[in-house]
């Protein structure tokens, strides 16, 4: 097998004058390779150049990695399969988008979401023996906490009748901003939340797949359990394929607010050439402020990018740093755009005037609904819609 002729090397080897064989401590680069590159049919690498290159990432200690979503033209036919995808009112309009993309592999189920007198919910999945032996998916949204027990209740059923395979279909992790115990005391809701889904009970065919679109931390891909299979995916690719539209795409840069951001996403515009700024926070007594860390804005389109945003105080301060610093246009991508409290009125939109008067562009994704909703055909907003990934990975 393909793994088994590679090696892994911290360094590079030489001879030494008596022979004897030493390792070199050698530099370690970033090597990143689409989705594209690397394909597998029949247990077979079908392209020797990806194999190549693989090769040689483990061989001299380089760092790879994919930075592109699934894409349903690249699974074999015989590989691809139908699905019924159910949904809540919540995701009506995203899983009628992903039907649509999927060219006739999706099919829509329907779940009647009434509730009883006392509030609890009163759920009925609609032609449930018509779903035996189908791929079965659920496009899930639990942005707000009080609909997660009546999804909980459906995920955990659909699988239990007789489907062949389960997919649940989960944009936005909303716990994934408390992932970690700072003081005793403290509960990392996040641990919680993959532990429930953990629980997802198995189809047919085995564990149920769970996918998710740039999960906050990456550790907390290790909070699932066995029983499940995540997929992690990310809405990178969608502003990538919107910033080569742009009428100035030869003056984009890519911002970070934070470290922690460039750690995260840098290796996916890698590729794309473009300069990057990254800024970083500062304590100031009891604040918290943006500066610059690396980088030159000047004269270029910035367009910073995180995972989501909520009250959007940190967007904001690193817009004003990058006008402050000469930016023509400064726009934002964010994958969740959570805006609790309509937080997203906060920002203003450069209607080509400049960085000054506001974001020239603010794109987000469809994962979190309710903002879909609000921020439809307000400026500086842009929805990039998620059915076109969600749509490829559930054919696989």
């Amino acid at each position: 097998m393909l793994v088994g002729r590679l090696r892994s090397s911290v360094g590079s080897r030489c001879r030494s004058q008596d022979g004897q064989l030493q390792v070199r401590p050698g530099t370690r680069k970033l090597v990143t390779l689409k989705a594209t590159t690397v394909r597998r049919s029949d247990n077979i690498m079908s392209n020797n150049m990806a194999a190549q290159t693989l090769a040689h990432a483990l061989s001299t200690g380089e760092d790879f990695r994919i930075c592109a979503n699934i894409e349903a033209t690249q699974i074999p036919a015989a590989l691809r399969k139908d699905c019924v995808l159910f949904f809540t009112p919540d995701t009506e309009e995203l899983a009628k988008k992903v039907a649509l993309q999927a060219g006739g592999a999706i099919t829509l189920g329907h779940i009647k979401w009434k509730k009883f007198a006392d509030g609890f919910p009163d759920l009925f999945v609609e032609n449930a023996t018509d779903i035996r032996n189908r791929h079965v998916a659920f496009l899930a949204s639990f942005t707000n906490p009080t609909v997660i027990f009546e999804q909980m209740s459906v995920i955990y059923a659909l699988p239990r009748l007789f489907v062949s395979s389960f997919t649940l279909v989960l944009p936005f992790f909303p716990t994934g901003t408390m992932e970690r115990v700072e003081t005793e005391g403290d509960i990392a809701t996040a641990n919680t939340l993959a532990r429930l889904l953990s629980n997802v009970p198995p189809s047919r065919g085995g564990p149920t797949s769970l996918v998710i679109f740039d999960i906050h931390a990456l550790q907390e891909r290790f909070y699932f359990g066995d029983a499940v299979l995540p997929l992690f995916e990310s809405g990178v690719p969608l502003l990538l394929e919107r910033l080569r539209q742009l009428p100035d795409r030869d003056l984009v840069t890519i911002a970070y607010p934070d470290e922690g951001a460039w750690k995260r996403f840098h290796y996916q515009f890698k590729g794309e050439g473009y300069q990057e700024v990254i800024c970083t926070k500062v304590r100031d007594g009891s604040k918290r402020i943006v500066r610059l860390k690396e980088g030159e804005p000047r004269g270029r389109h910035v367009v910073i990018v995180d995972d989501l945003v909520q009250s959007g105080g940190t967007l904001i301060e690193c817009h004003a740093l990058l006008a402050s610093l000469g930016a023509k246009h400064v726009s934002a991508f964010v994958t969740h755009g959570v805006f609790p409290n309509m937080s997203w009125m906060k920002f203003r939109a450069d209607m080509g005037s400049g960085a000054n008067d506001g974001f020239r562009y603010f794109w987000l994704t469809d994962s979190c609904p309710q903002t879909v909703r609000e921020v439809r055909d307000k400026a500086p907003f842009e929805v990039l819609s998620l059915a076109g990934p969600i749509a490829a990975a559930l054919q696989i």
